[in-house]
């Protein structure tokens, strides 16, 4: 890893004069004690013992420099990477200059060494400085005050170590120090000592050190920033008194709440009715709710962005879903042309292809025989049209190998004619609909429109914005509208497909708006993890983090949508929509569904008329040139 070094003014002379000690030199400086009795022994044998983790270690220059030098050999003997902070430097320009693993997460343990209150470096400190690990030693009498401070409020692991009173057991005094931590949602014991430790001590742990500061919450109240119009996630509870919330998200902080033991409130909806998004340099709608402060965090239907994250502390997710797109069905083709349905444009090509190629070469072959077996050609072509519509041969060719060739022709239109008969039969009875549109590709390519209720989601400018060209396409299409009413029209038009988050928009088209041979598209806007939104540098996120990774994993996340949508759905709802979306296939023919039939034996009618007019015609003239040449 590579080792990071800020030396300050104060700093520096220190660090020059340790290359001149001897290196056999030992990390406690025996016999030297501070006026107060203080020293930084307890120190040096916990980063002494901590000697894979990497150290931020600010100083505050009020403290003796043996003592500091004592400090940095034990550093230095074990090899152990340190950035250096002195508390008299300006600690915005400070955070600056550092890299986010210096400055946030477990990459390094922050250790404030201090003789005088160092909160006032770290109240300038911006919300990059977030570390997991922070122990403060103190060389103050009553230092407590410090540890309860909200500077520090936002770490995970917060330590503080400072002097007991010595106790005598050998004769002489030791060095005994207490390792204390602060439980915010403790009401009996907020300060708590867990452990002390004495010179005679050799090495700790990282566990001796750093506690669970959040075992439980014992009790304490969450307000959360939500809206009940997310279904199936958040919403109105059907039974339950106006005010009461149902959904996913209620089950899963109800499961966690058994283990962590804390209660909850909820807003039926937020002030501005926005979903939240950051909007003119300001977070609104929810997001906006907990960035004020006004609430803890938000549990509604919130996928993991960037801007997102940047801004909040996003949990880990617990589901996967995007944004649906919703169309209706459109109108099934007519049914007097089904009886061209049972075949595709190609597979009807190359039947007449082949067709017109047999009669062709049986036509030759028939010229070559001494005694012909078909008179003239268009005998030849009534005796082999005849089995494309399953019709008999009168009679075989008397040539061995004309019956081979009839013989597989025979064969072939048997396979053609009973392919067609039983693909007739479908349909004839059940509606052919045309290919529906089921990716944004073929969306953005169609003549449809696209709405959407403008209720403050990413997603209109996220569209504009795309380097996709299908997405960007669809953001020029957008047309939102101030309500639900307006939007959802134009997709029952059959003009518009309705953008909504998915779960969201199945149920609000079925159960609200009942919109029957509606279908969602196969594909989905945005599909991104789902996850729930704390307030920038929560150091209790991490206890939901681990009940939400553990309904995950139990799956009973899953389970809450099926039995959440099947409220509004009903059971097997997938299937029952699809046979919406048909007509019955059991009944019986009408005139409309033989449409075909009669419009092809009306163009056959048609066909044979002109062809005997043709022959009259020709007849006549033959009969003609008889009569001339006789006379």
């Amino acid at each position: 890893m590579k080792r990071h070094r800020l030396y300050s003014s104060f700093l520096q002379p220190l660090c020059y004069l340790l290359i001149f000690l001897p290196a056999s030199r030992c990390a406690f400086v025996d016999g030297f004690k501070p006026e107060n009795g203080h020293s930084l022994t307890a120190l040096e044998v916990i980063v002494g013992s901590l000697s894979d983790k990497n150290l931020v270690l600010y100083i505050d220059e009020s403290i003796n420099s043996h003592l500091i030098q004592s400090l940095l050999m034990t550093l230095i003997n074990h090899n152990i990477s340190i950035v250096l902070v002195d508390l008299k430097d300006d600690a915005s320009l400070w955070c600056e200059e550092q890299t986010s693993e210096v400055l946030r997460g477990s990459a390094f343990i922050h250790v404030i060494v201090f003789q005088s209150d160092p909160t006032r470096f770290f109240q300038d400190l911006s919300l990059r400085w977030n570390p997991r690990y922070l122990l403060l030693y103190s060389l103050l009498q009553e230092p407590f005050h410090i540890l309860m401070d909200d500077s520090f409020k936002d770490i995970e692991k917060l330590t503080l170590v400072t002097a007991l009173q010595p106790r005598i057991e050998t004769g002489r005094p030791n060095d005994v120090v207490g390792v204390y931590t602060l439980l915010p949602f403790s009401r009996r014991e907020p300060l708590r000592l867990i452990n002390v430790l004495d010179s005679r001590i050799k090495s700790v742990s990282l566990k001796d050190i750093f506690v669970d500061r959040f075992e439980s919450f014992e009790g304490y109240e969450f307000h959360l920033g939500t809206w009940y119009d997310d279904f199936p996630y958040l919403y109105q509870s059907k039974t339950e008194p106006e005010g009461v919330g149902d959904g996913v998200e209620v089950e899963m902080l109800d499961a966690i709440a058994l283990v962590l033991n804390y209660s909850y409130t909820l807003t039926t909806e937020p002030p501005d009715l926005k979903w939240g998004a950051f909007d003119n340099g300001s977070w609104t709608g929810m997001l906006g709710m907990v960035h004020r402060k006004d609430k803890n965090f938000t549990v509604n239907y919130f996928g993991i962005t960037g801007e997102r994250v940047n801004a909040f502390d996003a949990s880990v997710s617990y589901w996967m879903e995007g944004f649906g797109m919703c169309m209706m069905s459109p109108p099934p083709l007519p049914k007097w042309r089904g009886l061209y349905y049972p075949f595709t444009p190609n597979i009807w090509l190359a039947v007449v292809l082949t067709t017109v190629f047999v009669i062709i070469l049986m036509a030759v072959q028939d010229r070559l025989q001494p005694t012909p077996f078909l008179k003239s050609f268009g005998e030849t072509w009534s005796y082999m049209v005849r089995l494309n519509f399953n019709n008999s041969l009168p009679r075989l060719p008397h040539a061995q190998w004309q019956r081979i060739f009839v013989g597989f022709w025979c064969l072939y239109c048997f396979l053609i004619a009973a392919a067609y008969t039983a693909n007739l039969i479908a349909f004839l009875t059940i509606p052919v609909f045309p290919l529906r549109i089921q990716t944004v590709k073929q969306l953005s390519e169609s003549d449809y429109g696209v709405s959407m209720y403008d209720y403050g989601e990413f997603v209109p400018g996220a569209l504009i914005s795309s380097k996709d060209r299908y997405y960007r396409t669809l953001g020029e299409k957008l047309e939102l509208h101030p309500d639900y009413d307006g939007a959802v029209r134009l997709m029952l038009a059959g003009t518009h497909a309705y953008i909504e988050s998915y779960s969201y928009n199945r149920i609000l088209m079925s159960v609200e708006y009942q919109a029957k041979n509606s279908y969602m598209l196969r594909e989905q806007l945005y599909p991104g993890h789902l996850c729930w939104y704390f307030q920038k540098n929560t150091a209790w996120k991490y206890k939901f983090d681990w009940g939400i990774q553990r309904l995950v994993e139990s799956g009973l996340i899953a389970y809450w949508l099926k039995i959440k949508n099947e409220d509004f759905l009903g059971r097997d709802f997938e299937r029952r929509q699809q046979l919406e979306s048909e007509e019955r296939s059991e009944q019986s023919l009408t005139l409309e569904h033989l449409q075909g039939a009669f419009f092809l034996l009306l163009i056959a009618w048609i066909s044979s008329t002109i062809v005997l007019l043709v022959e009259i015609l020709h007849n006549n003239c033959c009969q003609a040139e008889v009569v001339v040449k006789d006379e």
